[in-house]
């Protein structure tokens, strides 16, 4: 239940609308079904003040795709606390193809001015980096000038305002409840600025999308500063916060622990944590944006990215089962 920004449960009933249809070559066999797509296209885009939009899956092959078109026509400068993926994707590129942008070590923050010294005419933006959670809404104005694709993924779980001056927005259908990797394009132009070709539409997917925005919960009260509180109050130093981070959202540390074995703990608990995303996909490695700020593999693992979407409970009383688990596997030395 903490980890519900990157991990949300499976929206069932959104997604049976998507293997309704009854064979794979619908839109051959319907006469009405691109009307009724473009309908869903335009309520999408009404809802983001675009002019078009398109399917994007969140893999690594679609962004090396998207990467290696921008690096075509601009100087591209890649912030690299993006999506996981979208990082993996960049290695496949020679060196210097990007201008690498990492949060600095003492506020995690984007340092922005290093791109722009070096001539940068395109960013990739997470909207929240990754991991750590910090917020990168104020570049939007610094950026205007400049071609920005921002990955708005997080902003739409949490209900954030979205940036006004992206050229294109990226969003991820598994951080509203869809399975992975569906996810959409879209872009204040019709032609997406020459970035896309040919694609196959899905069926349902921008009504489906649609409906997850539409049906999204996120708690009014910011649960995090009482949590934060009463889990100081019970472990003092031994808890701390990473970087500030947006409401309803903690980049916690524990200090000495494994996330993994932490995590594993609290699993009889029905309660849910991730380190970060490599956690979130399984990989043995903690969160790989601390270990690009610098910090050693030790300290990443001492990270919790959590988040308090739709919380029902007592922060107090969570607080106390997670210190109780703290300081067990403090006990045994784990």
């Amino acid at each position: 239940m903490l980890d519900y920004l990157q991990n949300p449960p499976i929206k069932h009933s959104l997604m049976q609308k998507l293997i309704a249809i009854d064979s794979p070559n619908y839109f051959a066999l319907t006469p009405n079904a691109l009307q009724k797509i473009q309908q869903d296209k335009e309520a999408l885009n009404a809802l983001f003040q675009t002019k078009a939009i398109k399917p994007f899956n969140f893999n690594v092959e679609s962004f090396y795709f998207l990467l290696d078109k921008l690096s075509k026509q601009y100087k591209v400068a890649l912030i690299l606390s993006s999506h996981k993926m979208l990082y993996e994707a960049s290695l496949h590129f020679k060196k210097n193809t990007f201008i690498p942008l990492i949060p600095n070590i003492e506020d995690g923050k984007i340092p922005i001015q290093k791109a722009l010294a070096e001539g940068a005419d395109c960013f990739i933006v997470p909207y929240l980096n990754e991991d750590i959670l910090t917020s990168n809404a104020h570049l939007d104005t610094i950026l205007k000038p400049y071609f920005s694709i921002w990955d708005i993924s997080y902003a739409l779980a949490l209900k954030l305002p979205l940036p006004k001056n992206a050229n294109i927005y990226l969003a991820n259908g598994e951080n509203l409840g869809l399975i992975r990797p569906l996810g959409i394009m879209a872009s204040q132009r019709e032609d997406f600025y020459g970035l896309s070709g040919n694609y196959l539409e899905i069926e349902n997917l921008y009504a489906v999308f649609l409906s997850a925005l539409q049906t999204q919960k996120i708690s009014n009260k910011d649960y995090a500063p009482s949590f934060f509180e009463n889990l100081q109050n019970l472990l003092g130093e031994d808890s701390y916060i990473f970087y500030p981070s947006v409401a309803n959202t903690l980049s916690l540390g524990l200090k000495g622990i494994k996330a993994r074995d932490f995590i594993q703990s609290l699993i009889f608990d029905n309660i849910r944590l991730i380190n970060g995303q490599d956690c979130l996909f399984g990989f043995l490695n903690p969160s790989f944006v601390l270990q690009l700020m610098g910090y050693t593999q030790e300290r990443a693992r001492e990270l919790l990215s959590i988040s308090f979407i739709d919380f029902q409970g007592d922060t107090q009383k969570l607080a106390q089962k997670l210190a109780q688990k703290y300081l067990q596997l403090k006990l045994l030395g784990g």
